[in-house]
């Protein structure tokens, strides 16, 4: 009667344990190396970098003036520059700023739309607007050619013209703290039409006729442009993982009030919220005997601060350790 009762509990316990088995979903196996279960770290999201468009310069290689229409009263410089922009934003792997405050920032600092922007310029530009990099570039050819061939007998005859839209491209990323290039791109592009048309006595003319001057070069425009963004697109990654670039220009303590510090540099000279100074005060100055000038000053630590507010000449930070800040003491970039 035992082993019957037995028997009975075996059968039991296996079928609960055998529906409990089903009822539980099959969750993938992990992978192994040499027998032993390898852990997956989640991929974490890499930030962006935060980049700005300026107007590309209009060099005089291979332009001709018919090129100028398309754009209209904001120019090629100025057009190139917002087609660009466009492309990165749908592209996804930069922030980029909008060309609004691109234009306001340009217009303060009163640098024409087609005018040659300097790295060291365009680096100041990208502190104001509070950029990681800013983008500059020359339009090096932005030509319309046109040709044709054609006959005609006793006045009567057909004709035909092609036309031929050319652009070239060169784009600049430039680091807004040391001005450094990192990286480079070219584009170049190319559009054609063919047309004919068929004239009495040069006098009237039957046939297409359109002029597609403006059709031609936007798309070849739209191709330069496009490389220039699939080059740039193809670096995001390893700029982004660049470490950040420090200010190489020293602030002052301009106030304290509590755990709040203010210092007297902001963006124009590349400081940034989120980033940590090291807070010093001179102790000793060395100076050259013979002429009295100032070799070298000696600094004490007094403690460091994270700024969390910085606009173009000023940057506000809270403590993060030390004592007895003052007026006047000397903040330098830490990371």
């Amino acid at each position: 009667m035992k082993l019957k009762r037995s028997a009975q509990f075996i059968r039991l316990s296996c079928s609960t344990l055998l529906i409990a088995t089903l009822a539980v979903p099959l969750l993938p196996a992990l992978p192994t190396v040499a027998g032993q279960p390898v852990t997956i770290a989640q991929t974490q999201t890499q930030e962006r970098m935060r980049i700005a468009v300026l107007d590309f310069d209009f060099a005089s290689t291979g332009i001709t003036t018919s090129g100028w229409g398309y754009w209209g009263d904001i120019g090629p410089a100025q057009g190139v520059s917002d087609l660009l922009t466009n492309k990165l934003v749908e592209g996804g792997s930069y922030s980029v700023i909008e060309r609004s405050k691109v234009e306001a920032v340009l217009a303060e600092q009163n640098l024409a739309a087609d005018g040659r922007i300097e790295p060291a310029t365009a680096a100041q530009i990208g502190r104001i607007l509070g950029v990681d990099a800013v983008v500059v570039g020359s339009i090096t050819r932005f030509n319309l050619q046109e040709g044709g061939t054609g006959g005609s007998i006793l006045g009567i005859g057909g004709n035909s013209r092609r036309q031929i839209a050319e652009v070239q491209l060169t784009a600049r990323i430039v680091n807004t703290t040391t001005a450094e290039i990192l990286a480079t791109a070219q584009g170049t592009g190319e559009a054609k039409e063919g047309g004919g048309g068929f004239s009495v006595g040069g006098l009237i003319t039957f046939g297409d006729g359109d002029n597609k001057t403006d059709g031609l070069l936007s798309e070849a425009a739209d191709e330069a442009v496009n490389q220039i963004a699939t080059s740039f697109a193809a670096e995001s990654s390893r700029l982004a993982a660049l470490p950040p670039s420090l200010p190489n220009v020293e602030a002052i303590v301009a106030d304290v009030a509590g755990s709040q510090v203010i210092i007297n540099k902001g963006t124009r000279d590349g400081f940034r919220t989120g980033m940590t100074l090291s807070i010093e005060r001179v102790v000793r100055e060395v100076k050259d005997p013979a002429t009295g000038a100032v070799l070298r000053t000696v600094t004490s630590p007094v403690g460091s601060i994270e700024l969390t507010e910085v606009d173009a000449g000023s940057g506000i930070g809270r403590i993060v350790n030390g004592t007895g800040f003052r007026v006047g003491d000397r903040a330098v970039a830490a990371q």
